[in-house]
């Protein structure tokens, strides 16, 4: 949701923890609202951060319409902010095999490194919709993966595009599937259970006044 609808909802919520009714002010909100949004065994009362948990869930639809074809959402065009994009990326590392499902310029395969990470010029020079659609497979079919570079090439990019060729000219496919393997399961993952559990020591008391 938008940033002014989730502060709007933070706002409701805030009301009802600390006044019992829509609106809380200043002098009624005992704690600070990040605070209270922590987990219970790090001092807060477990409340869910909507931004935050709006964020895992969306990582979350990223890792299951790469790894879960039943989905009945699969093949819908679904839309990811570039923060997103990167935020999974980073925190996922892919096992190749067939090289059928790995994206070539984004995905990490490369000894647990992608291709944005070791040559981030070269990397520029691709353009966007090419990265979201090559596949490895396709890529190391007849080098083919060259040709998705455009642009102005100088010579820093061509010492990449040489790096490049050198950590990929010896990988070979396999029939086996590509495997996606997290590297933080905490940020594909929402506890279910969190908002519920009981509010800790050092702010029950807070609670309790209000």
């Amino acid at each position: 949701p938008p940033k002014k609808t989730l502060k709007q909802l933070e706002k409701i919520q805030r009301g009802f923890l600390w006044a019992g009714r829509a609106v809380a002010n200043g002098g009624n909100c005992h704690v600070n609202w990040r605070r209270a949004c922590h987990p219970v065994e790090y001092g807060g009362l477990g409340i869910r951060d909507l931004e935050r948990a709006g964020l895992a869930l969306r990582l979350r639809w990223m890792w299951l319409a790469r790894t879960d074809t039943d989905r009945a959402w699969q093949g819908l065009d679904l839309q990811f902010s570039k923060e997103e994009r990167a935020l999974f990326f980073a925190s996922t590392t892919m096992m190749l095999g067939d090289g059928r499902t790995t994206l070539f310029w984004d995905d990490r395969w490369i000894s647990g490194q992608s291709v944005s990470e070791i040559a981030p010029l070269l990397y520029q020079c691709i353009p966007k919709q090419r990265r979201k659609t090559r596949t490895v497979a396709d890529g190391l079919n007849g080098n083919t993966w060259a040709r998705d570079i455009q642009g102005t090439i100088g010579i820093h990019e061509i010492g990449q595009y040489l790096m490049l060729w050198q950590a990929i000219h010896h990988f070979t496919l396999s029939e086996e599937p590509d495997r996606l393997f997290g590297d933080g399961q905490q940020m594909l993952h929402i506890r279910p259970n969190l908002a519920m559990q009981p509010p800790s020591r050092d702010l029950h008391a807070a609670t309790r006044a209000s």
